[in-house]
C-alpha cells in the first residue's frame, strides 16, 4: 500500500495562507496502539484539519497539546510519550510517542519606499523573494508613474507619512529606500537608523549622494557604526542604470538576508 502523502499538500494549503498549524507524527509505538509509526495528522485553530493518530482520548491529548503549541510563540518542536492507559484512558494497554512540529510561516518582510520604476519593479520580484513585500508611497496611486498595475504580488501603501511607516515594521524587516525626494529619503534614512538595527537598509543612489547623506546624518548626531549599516549604493553588482537590471540586481542582495529568515517551523 502506498503511503499517504496528503498531508504535504495539506501543509502546503496552509502554508500559502499563512495558517499556523502543527504537524502531528506517531514515531514510535510500545505495545498495542491505536496507528502505527508513521501516521500523521494536522492540526490548525485548535482543530483536526488533515488526517488522524487513532482517534479517541490520545488524539484530543494531541489536539490539546498542538494548541498550547501554537498559543506559546517561543515553544519548539518537541516528543511526548503517552502510556495509553494512564495518560489517555484507553485500554489498549501500549504507550504512543507523538512528535509535535509546529509551522508558523513567517515570511520575511522586504519595506520598499517609492514606488518608482526600480520600485515597482523590486516588488514584482515578490514571488521569487518568498517575501511579504510592502510598496509604499508619500503620493496618491494616480499619481504613481509608471502606473502600478491591478494584478500584484505585493501590497501598496500610499500615506501621507511614509516615515511613519518605518515605526510599524517588524524588527527583522528589510528596508530600501528610494523614493522621489532625496529629502524624503534622508528622513526615511535616518527614521531607520533610529528605529534600530534592521537587518538591511539599503539606499538607492551614488557614492556621491551617500556622502552627501553622510555628513548631514553626522550633524544630526548620528555615529560612524550606524552609518556602516547603510548600504549604498544598493545591488550584488554594479549594473547599467536600467531600472529592471538594479531591481534584479537588488533582489540579488536580498536573497542573502532572505535565506537566513526563518519562513518555516518554528
Amino acid at each position: 500500500m502506498e503511503p499517504d502523502q496528503g498531508w504535504i499538500d495539506a501543509l502546503g494549503e496552509l502554508r500559502e495562507r499563512e495558517e499556523p498549524c502543527v504537524l502531528v507524527v506517531v514515531t514510535a509505538v510500545k505495545g498495542s496502539a491505536p496507528r502505527e509509526p508513521g501516521a500523521r495528522m494536522i492540526v490548525a485553530a485548535g482543530d483536526l484539519v488533515h488526517g488522524t493518530i487513532g482517534g479517541g482520548n490520545l488524539e484530543k491529548l494531541a489536539l490539546e497539546r498542538a494548541a498550547a503549541l501554537l498559543a506559546d510563540a517561543g515553544a519548539a518542536s518537541t516528543s511526548v510519550d503517552f502510556p495509553l492507559a494512564e495518560a489517555a484512558g484507553q485500554c489498549c494497554g501500549g504507550s504512543v510517542t507523538l512528535f509535535f512540529e509546529p509551522y508558523r510561516w513567517r515570511r520575511p518582510t522586504v519595506a520598499i519606499f517609492g514606488a518608482g520604476h526600480v520600485g515597482q519593479a523590486l516588488a514584482g520580484l515578490a514571488p521569487w523573494l518568498k517575501a511579504r513585500v510592502l510598496l509604499i508611497d508619500g503620493r496618491e496611486e494616480d499619481e504613481l508613474r509608471p502606473r502600478v498595475p491591478r494584478e500584484r504580488p505585493y501590497e501598496l501603501r500610499c500615506v501621507g507619512a511614509p516615515e511613519a511607516e518605518i515605526d510599524e515594521l517588524p524588527a527583522d524587516a528589510l528596508v530600501l529606500v528610494m523614493t522621489h525626494s532625496h529629502a524624503l529619503d534622508l528622513e526615511l534614512v535616518a527614521r531607520a537608523l533610529t528605529r534600530g538595527a534592521f537587518p538591511y537598509l539599503g539606499l538607492i543612489g551614488s557614492e556621491r549622494k551617500w556622502a552627501r547623506f553622510q555628513k548631514r546624518l553626522v550633524q544630526r548626531g548620528f555615529t560612524p557604526e550606524q552609518l556602516a549599516r547603510v548600504r549604498c549604493p544598493i545591488g550584488a553588482t554594479r549594473t547599467s542604470k536600467d531600472p529592471a537590471a538594479i531591481a534584479l540586481s537588488t533582489a540579488a542582495e536580498l536573497a542573502s538576508h532572505l535565506a537566513l529568515a526563518p519562513t518555516g517551523p518554528a
